[in-house]
């Protein structure tokens, strides 16, 4: 696989965050094609950005605190640089954020977040093609078809060994974005958008941690990933608010 982009002069770019960095452009374009679409006011839209851009780096700080919390380690600088992500990690404690100060800004959450679900389900789909070429959330081993080897030294094959064929688990994720995106600008009613991304996500999301070969972290129990209670959180708040939103349009 290709982790890095040489550009030259021994300069490497990561190909994660080259990846996320290519979907946090077309996220944001697509978001203000939807705020155009449906009219937001000035005030609105200008109250959703600015929730937004703070929700991004919170939610970078939560995804690195939650992968510290799954795996046991110590909290210090060296291990918050140096340490790795979790995407739901990243999605809750952005959630939340996004949440806080869009009703500190009086900005109504429910349009809110249902403009805001494209932009992540575009940038999670570009991260996933990101996580492949970077060799990380990668599969357990497999003799099916979909099998793929990775390279010597990579990530993959420094833990379970050369030669060996693993579920690509992150392009599973990303067909399954894709088609989730287009289930969700599609549908025709606008105030489903979130519920039917947590409950779709979290389905699908809790039953691909089986197939999961790098190290899920440990939390409460070893019954469940952190990923799969996470997962069950969304598909609860989802439903709840699925049903809440059909009573209100009723």
């Amino acid at each position: 696989m290709h982790q890095y982009l040489e550009i030259g002069d021994g300069i490497l770019i990561p190909m994660y965050n080259l990846l996320i960095g290519i979907g946090a452009v077309f996220g944001f374009l697509y978001l203000e094609k939807e705020i155009k679409k449906f009219k937001v006011d000035f005030k609105t839209d200008r109250n959703i950005y600015l929730s937004l851009i703070v929700s991004i780096g919170l939610g970078f700080v939560g995804a690195k605190l939650f992968e510290l919390l799954y795996h046991g380690y110590k909290l210090s600088f060296q291990t918050f640089f140096t340490g790795g992500i979790t995407v739901m990690g990243g999605i809750t404690v952005g959630a939340i954020s996004f949440l806080i100060i869009n009703s500190i800004l009086k900005t109504n959450n429910q349009l809110a977040f249902n403009l805001l679900i494209p932009f992540v389900i575009i940038i999670h789909f570009f991260g996933r093609i990101g996580c492949f070429l970077a060799g990380c959330c990668y599969g357990k081993p497999t003799n099916s078809f979909f099998g793929v080897m990775y390279p010597d030294n990579s990530l993959p094959s420094l833990h379970l060994g050369c030669d060996v064929h693993l579920h690509p688990t992150q392009f599973y994720e990303a067909l399954f974005l894709l088609l989730l995106f287009v289930v969700v600008v599609k549908v025709k009613r606008f105030a489903l958008r979130t519920p039917i991304y947590l409950v779709g996500y979290g389905f699908f999301r809790f039953f691909i941690e089986f197939l999961r070969g790098d190290d899920r972290g440990q939390l409460f129990t070893d019954i469940l990933t952190p990923s799969q209670f996470l997962s069950l959180l969304f598909i609860l708040i989802g439903l709840l608010i699925y049903i809440t939103t059909k009573k209100t349009v009723k």
